[in-house]
């Protein structure tokens, strides 16, 4: 514990986990303004920054790496930040906009802290799939902040629903986010009764994919607020096509990013998806799931007829390892074989137009699933551990807080591949070709 007397044109960079007290004088930390004896906390890893708004007195007390540190205002954009915020309307949906590490997160918190002391209940929807703070990696969340109440960090809310997005590539699954993020946006609103709906999103920004995307969740959502945080020039084309799609209909807002703004690494984002997965999975507890009753529904193993002796003699023609097990599905077989390298499927064409999908013995092992409910929100995440086929039961890792079962109504395959540690070991993109596959077959 130690005392720290700032003064106005000071700023301070409290770098978690640490514990704030105002003993005397008045601070502003992300949106709020806090006097003699309020309190916040920093989490862990995270920064804030504190500018006194007249001679303060802190007592602030760190946790292991907590740091404070005193920053140059050329360093920070705290007051550019305040006085463009201050000035929009609160009530309806923002949406924050900006590539990797720019402070997307922190103006979420910001903003939603403003409305929150405005006396709205505030609505918060963190969609970047690949650097969640409010849930799990590979999700959309959404959490509400109650008026009156203040945050310095999206972790510290606990979300109320989720999707499953099944990768944290959001490239992959773009349209699906947007669908996501606009369905949890209308439970906020019609279901929870928030006046405002802020929404964190991801860094791709660059590609013309990209803008594409986030062109999409503009039209899909109609928000009041878009705020476009730039570092440099990447975000130019992205900034130019949404002031000429959306000029007399959105109030667009451009800011910088903070100078001093670290970047992550590969590793470090790599590092924050594995803790996320271990948040959410430990400590360990295996559920067997009926597939029949709580069938895979991205890929229906096991919902299929059992091949009888003959389909089997048919299908060991074109398939050249020995068979464990064979279904038959409309349109297409599913055969398992005694491999168990874990390669990709094969997807054998057999005479009159049928396939066959071919996997190996323990395709499945480690591989991430959303245990979902009958309107498709993520009640847990599970790890799948091995499927039963003649018994046509799967058993799943999941965590021992998680206990619903009676409401799992079907899961869902991910597209990433965890080891018994819950580190990332493989990107198991080929479920979107099964996927595909099927839906082709379905129509």
């Amino acid at each position: 514990m130690q005392k720290y007397k700032v003064e106005p044109g000071k700023l301070l960079r409290v770098e978690g986990p640490a514990a704030v007290r105002v003993i005397d004088g008045e601070v502003y930390v992300l949106g709020i303004t806090y006097g003699a004896d309020s309190r916040f906390t920093v989490l862990r890893a995270r920064k804030v920054v504190v500018k006194p708004l007249r001679e303060s007195i802190l007592e602030i007390t760190l946790g292991p790496d907590g740091n404070v540190e005193e920053a140059r205002s050329d360093e920070e954009v705290i007051d550019i930040w305040e006085e463009a915020t201050s000035k929009i309307e609160l009530k309806g949906i923002s949406v924050i906009l900006g590539a990797m590490d720019v402070g997307k997160t922190t103006m979420t918190v910001m903003i939603a802290n403003k409305a929150s002391r405005a006396g709205f209940r505030v609505g918060i929807i963190d969609a970047d799939l690949g650097q969640n703070d409010l849930g799990p990696p590979a999700t959309v969340d959404a959490a509400v902040l109650e008026p009156g109440t203040y945050i310095t960090h999206l972790r510290m809310l606990k979300p109320i629903r989720a999707m499953f997005l099944k990768t944290t590539s959001v490239e992959r699954v773009w349209q699906d986010v947007v669908n996501a993020v606009h369905r949890l946006a209308r439970y906020l609103i019609d279901n929870e009764g928030v006046s405002t709906v802020v929404i964190n999103t991801d860094g791709w920004v660059t590609t013309e994919k990209a803008v594409e995307y986030k062109v999409k969740l503009l039209e899909k959502l109609e928000p009041r607020n878009v705020i476009i945080i730039r570092r440099s020039d990447e975000v130019n084309q992205l900034l130019s096509t949404i002031r000429e799609k959306f000029q007399d209909k959105i109030n667009i807002i451009e800011l910088p990013a903070p100078p001093a703004a670290r970047v992550r690494t590969k590793e470090d984002r790599r590092i924050h998806r594995e803790m996320g997965y271990g948040k959410y999975l430990t400590p360990p507890r295996d559920i067997t799931l009926d597939l029949k009753k709580s069938p895979i529904v991205n890929f229906p193993i096991c919902s299929g007829i059992k091949a009888n002796q003959d389909l089997l003699n048919l299908v060991r023609k074109f398939v050249k390892h020995p068979i464990m097990y064979c279904e038959l599905l409309e349109g297409f077989m599913i055969a398992i074989t005694s491999q168990s390298d874990k390669r990709e499927p094969e997807i054998v064409t057999v005479p009159g137009g049928g396939k066959i999908i071919v996997l190996s013995n323990g395709w499945e092992r480690g591989i991430l699933v959303g245990l979902e409910d009958e309107n498709n929100f993520l009640l847990a995440l599970g790890r799948l551990k091995k499927i039963y086929y003649n018994n046509q039961k799967a058993v799943i890792t999941v965590s021992r807080s998680f206990s619903d079962i009676s409401k799992i109504d079907h899961i869902r395959l991910g597209m990433i591949r965890l080891n018994e540690q819950y580190e990332e070991i493989e990107k198991v993109n080929y479920i979107a070709k099964l996927e595909n596959l099927l839906k082709r077959k379905a129509t």
